[in-house]
């Protein structure tokens, strides 16, 4: 992981987690999500802490997987990068847990693009306040993917099956205003007021009572995501399927050159 690609700080309650990667879109690799997934912990654990931010550096929220690093894996013979991605994608699966699990009430703050991995972090966020700028895309597809981070759990909670099958098996944005309307983001602002809205907003719920809050968030996230560990594992499986095949080759390929894939 690049020095500093995650910053970690305390202030008026609020602890704030910021990509710090502009100049790739802030990917979040494994490493990069593992440090996340350690700062979430840390922030819960702390009794100065009534709620987290997620924020990041540049234009773009975060780019999601690292579709270079991708193209290493096809040296790899279709068993090795099935046995290489179910093990990473146990390991990602960690990310949505660990916000879902936090006590604390998580607001992510977006502007540009958001998708794959970021978009997980965002839908397993409690709040969203998105600059008017936002797109949401979940690119799986078009690199012979399925999709992964919980997505599959996570879009059925914010939008419904249909429109979880249309964002995610054609691949299409989707930008700020549709993505309040599917339940995507809690608000649309205009992106020159997006960091002043957003304090506004966590403001707010650090004046509320932390017990309360916790429960309140726990409940409901386990009536939204029932079974969601197992899904999990399923997702893993599916993914490792798919890399297994040629598709994911000329998916990987395809993005690289910027050309669309030509799919057996």
């Amino acid at each position: 992981m690049s020095e500093n690609a995650v910053l970690y700080a305390v202030a008026d309650r609020i602890a704030t987690i910021t990509l710090n990667r502009p100049e790739a879109r802030n990917p979040l690799s494994q490493e990069v999500s593992a440090e996340i997934i350690r700062l979430v912990r840390l922030a819960d654990k702390d009794s100065s802490v009534k709620c987290i931010l997620f924020r990041a550096e540049g234009e773009n929220f975060s780019a999601g997987g690292d579709v270079k690093g991708f193209s290493e894996t096809l040296a790899l013979t279709p068993e090795e990068r099935y046995d290489q991605f179910e093990r990473r994608l146990l390991v990602a699966a960690r990310l949505p847990n660990a916000l879902l699990d936090c006590s604390k009430p998580i607001v992510a703050s977006t502007r540009g693009a958001v998708a794959g991995a970021g978009m997980a972090l965002c839908l397993a966020a409690d709040f969203v306040v998105a600059a008017d700028n936002t797109y949401f895309l979940a690119a799986h597809v078009h690199v012979g993917l399925s999709v992964d981070c919980g997505l599959s759990g996570l879009l059925i909670g914010a939008m419904g099956v249909k429109a979880a099958k249309r964002f995610t098996l054609l691949g299409e944005k989707v930008a700020s205003d549709e993505a309040l309307a599917l339940g995507i983001v809690t608000k649309v602002v205009a992106d020159a007021s997006l960091e002043e809205e957003t304090a506004k907003l966590l403001k707010r719920i650090a004046r509320g009572p932390a017990t309360a809050m916790a429960g309140t968030k726990s409940l409901l996230n386990h009536a939204a995501f029932p079974g969601f560990g197992t899904l999990l594992n399923e997702e893993a499986t599916a993914i490792a399927k798919c890399v297994a095949t040629d598709d994911f080759r000329k998916g990987v390929e395809g993005m690289l050159n910027k050309k669309p894939a030509a799919f057996d």
